[in-house]
């Protein structure tokens, strides 16, 4: 019996044929992009001196009448 020749046999698919692990390591690259940009947003938001910063608590005691 002659063996029949089949071109593909024992090959695997390549990266290059391989859509669903580009889209996953495009959403992957995207999703760390997006991450340091909040992260970067957030810290230059806290760092800012634009924004005022809230004043601290009173050191005294509450008002009350002084009748009481």
């Amino acid at each position: 019996m002659e063996a029949v020749e089949r071109p593909h046999q024992g090959r695997h698919r390549g990266a290059h044929r391989d859509p669903v692990g580009t889209a996953l390591t495009v959403l992957w690259g995207l999703g760390h992009v997006i991450t340091l940009a909040l992260l970067g947003a957030t810290a230059d938001h806290q760092l800012s001196t634009d924004h005022p910063v809230a004043a601290p608590p009173a050191r005294s005691l509450p008002d009350h009448d002084p009748d009481v």
